[in-house]
């Protein structure tokens, strides 16, 4: 949502605790748009853009997805533990010992 909020050019708020939910959203959301250029709302912070792993939920710079649930990883799994598809190895292809070839004689 942070992400979201950035990109669209929104407020991202973190509401700590649920009882304040109703006092936060009157607070920032009631007064008209006019009004809320005078009130001193909550500032954007940097965002972080990484992706958060499904398993570890660590924020990840490299990782391995889904291509059935997009579902994001910090180790290959061959089974998504999300949508349950079934993943194989990529194998290299067995390689065939090289002929010699055969010297020309003249």
């Amino acid at each position: 949502l942070q992400q979201a909020s950035d990109i669209t050019g929104g407020i991202y708020i973190n509401i700590p605790e649920p009882a304040s939910l109703l006092q936060m959203l009157l607070w920032v959301f009631l007064p008209d748009v006019s009004s809320r250029t005078d009130l001193c709302l909550p500032s954007s912070s940097t965002v972080d853009y990484r992706a958060a792993c499904f398993c570890h939920q660590k924020l990840l710079d490299y990782g391995f997805v889904c291509s059935v649930c997009l579902a994001i990883f910090c180790q290959f799994t061959p089974i998504c533990p999300v949508c349950q598809s079934h993943f194989k190895l990529p194998t290299l292809p067995l390689s065939k010992p090289k002929k010699k070839k055969a010297k020309q004689q003249k």
